[in-house]
């Protein structure tokens, strides 16, 4: 019976190694005819904001740290109009393209701008009573971030697909100072590289100036590799405790069947995700900065993707599917804001609630723009640190909570009847059947169930190996 192991051994030994070559041709790549370079992209950006300069204003930002520079962008809009007092309005900040393998993200953020110009110019021509939307527009303000980290995308447009840091190896949606640091058992450098220090980088802090400053009610943070609305915790399996959680995880629920037909996983990012997340904007927004609705949105996830085809993993590669995803979630954040009348902290802002949620099809309309570019310089004082954190909740951080996957074995229904051998004078009991001896054939079915495993791995449909890839 030797030969029957040796066989399957030189069997699965040959699906191993030729496994990795079939994978090596089956990556893809991106579609520029899809999506925008990062450089086409911003064009469109300053065109879009260029043609409603009553209600949209652009601002560049650089920040170098040890010869390392970054700059980010900004885009303000009041449908209402330009206005440098905002404490009467709800205030929203919103970051695209943290991560740069995530190009669907940028595009939602482009589109956004489009349909907030066309909702603005409604609003700019009316002759009648503005609409309870409209209503609610001309008292918010939103600060939008097209594409928060523009040097991590510039290595994905250069090749590195799977790519999510920022230029230097830092993932700055682990460089807050939000439970910093920790390090989970299967913490992965490649991936999660905090950085030397909360705000070590120039993306970070940038960001944290602009928070300060702009003191806003809502933060989105949008990504992709799944379909889910987080809010806190990434670092806890938990969400806060008290009615402005409640009311937040309420209103994602709503957007959960409104644009998400259902399938979103819903609540604490650390519970859903598959792995606890250290250091994240999310969790600093809520628990430090005071921001009282704290969003993470995962717009789009490809499970069937290879492990090593990220692009097909984090987006969607047919246009009809681009499309989709673009419009549903830049029209979802147009129902965010007619929905944030409802939580507490809002509504002692006596805000009407709107009648009517903003659907797909009415907000899918792309404006052709001029192509000259105007380009303003935010204070210099807004890099430094304006507000005093607030302090972490003792009964939240007072103690050590660890993930734990959990995984499930597979059972026998029933086993099979019991065969009695006999050999050299002694009874054995075998549950195979006589023709075969278990000592040959245990290592056979251990060796074929690890190709098995092995294989549906490096396609994605291993859960828990395919979460070191990070969405978060």
């Amino acid at each position: 019976m030797w030969w029957l192991g040796l066989s399957a051994l030189l069997l699965a030994a040959k699906s191993l190694a030729e496994a990795p070559g079939k994978e090596a041709t089956a990556v893809t790549q991106p579609d520029y005819t899809l999506y925008n370079t990062r450089e086409q992209l911003f064009r469109k950006v300053f065109d879009v904001v260029d043609k409603h300069p009553l209600f949209m204003e652009v601002d560049e930002v650089p920040l170098a740290v040890d010869d390392y520079e970054a700059i980010l962008t900004v885009v303000t809009v009041e449908p209402g109009g330009l206005s440098r007092d905002h404490d009467d309005k709800m205030r929203l900040l919103i970051s695209f393209g943290e991560h740069g393998r995530e190009l669907i993200t940028p595009e939602v953020g482009l589109r956004l701008l489009e349909l907030l110009g066309q909702l603005g110019s409604e609003m700019e021509h009316t002759t009648e009573a503005l609409t309870p939307q409209q209503k609610l527009l001309q008292r918010t303000v939103f600060k939008i971030m097209p594409m928060e980290n523009v040097n991590g995308r510039k290595l994905v447009e250069a090749g590195q697909l799977c790519e999510r840091k920022n230029g230097r190896g830092v993932d700055p949606n682990r460089n807050w100072d939000a439970h910093w640091g920790f390090k989970e058992p299967d913490y992965d450098p490649a991936e999660e590289y905090p950085g030397s220090a909360p705000f070590s980088e120039p993306e970070t802090a940038l960001l944290l100036a602009l928070t300060n400053s702009f003191r806003q009610h809502v933060w989105l943070n949008m990504h992709s590799g799944m379909e889910a609305l987080f809010m806190p915790y990434d670092h806890l399996a938990d969400i806060p405790p008290g009615p402005g959680a409640q009311a937040s995880l309420h209103i994602l629920q709503q957007l959960n069947t409104m644009h998400c037909g259902g399938r979103c996983a819903v609540g604490s990012g650390g519970k859903s995700v598959g792995y606890l997340a250290h250091g994240t904007a999310t969790d600093y927004m809520y628990d430090v900065a005071g921001v009282p609705m704290s969003f993470t949105w995962e717009i789009f996830g490809d499970l069937n993707a290879s492990f090593v085809d990220c692009f097909k993993m984090f987006n969607p590669v047919d246009s009809a599917a681009v499309e989709a995803t673009i419009s549903n979630w830049a029209a979802a954040v147009v129902s965010l804001v007619e929905l944030l009348p409802n939580h507490p902290d809002i509504a002692a802002m006596n805000f009407e609630p709107s009648s009517k949620v903003a659907g797909t099809a009415s907000n899918q309309t792309a404006l052709a723009a001029p192509r000259m570019i105007s380009k303003s310089k935010l204070p210099n004082d807004t890099v430094s640190a304006g507000a005093e954190a607030m302090t972490h909740d003792s009964e939240v951080h007072g103690g050590t909570k660890h993930a734990v996957l959990q995984h499930t074995d597979a059972r026998l229904d029933s086993e099979p009847q019991h065969n009695l051998v006999v050999e050299h004078g002694h009874v054995y009991t075998n549950k195979l059947p006589a023709i075969l001896n278990w000592l040959y054939v245990l290592p056979v079915v251990i060796l074929v169930l690890l190709v098995v495993l092995l294989k549906s791995a490096r396609k994605g449909r291993t859960s828990w190996l395919r979460m070191r890839q990070r969405v978060v």
